[in-house]
């Protein structure tokens, strides 16, 4: 007998709604970091040679092949950490297919109040990002060099939604005896 209840649907809610407060930090952080790198790189790369003696190091050979080597990394991460984060929203959904128990079609209601309340998490989440977007400061220009990751929070509402819709037509529709697969909460 399934005594499990609904967990599978909070540990589902829980998961979409942290990554969608991940995605909101990481895009803040990335932000700072290329700023930061922006600034720090061309510092570094210009030291010049000190002479100790018979000793001379060229400073700005070490600063280039250190700092710009990390500043080729820092400009990357907009573009990988977006692929992170969609990679994340896609396994949701096989987070679904692969439960091996479909909930009591009782527990829709409360599906559908889960999917209210993610909703209006997103939205919120959503105008952050959009009020810290929309400015003219260092932050805000970084954000907006962050398309794809802009584009993901900024319709984060309608992508959540999205993948709570599917995923619960995946989660109610299924019949009793068919095997997702994988988890078993």
């Amino acid at each position: 007998m399934n005594k499990r209840g609904v967990m599978g649907l909070i540990f589902l809610f829980l998961i979409i709604f942290t990554i969608l407060i991940v995605g909101f930090i990481g895009t803040m952080a990335i932000s700072i970091i290329d700023y930061t790198s922006d600034e720090l790189t061309p510092i570094m790369t210009d030291l010049g040679v000190i002479q100790q003696g018979n000793i001379s190091i060229n400073m700005s050979d070490i600063g280039e092949k250190t700092f710009g080597v990390l500043d080729t990394l820092v400009q990357t991460l907009p573009w990988l950490f977006a692929l992170i984060y969609g990679c994340s929203l896609i396994f949701t959904l096989i987070f679904v297919l692969g439960y091996r128990t479909n909930p009591h079609p009782v527990f829709l209601g409360l599906y559908f109040a889960l999917m209210l309340l993610l909703i209006f998490g997103s939205i919120i989440m959503s105008n952050m990002y959009q009020d810290i977007y929309s400015g003219t400061d260092e932050i805000a220009t970084r954000l907006q060099e962050q398309t794809m990751m802009s584009y993901m929070m900024l319709y984060a509402p309608h992508i959540m939604g999205l993948i709570a819709a599917v995923g619960g037509i995946l989660m109610f529709t299924r019949s009793p005896g068919e095997s997702g697969g994988g988890i078993d909460i």
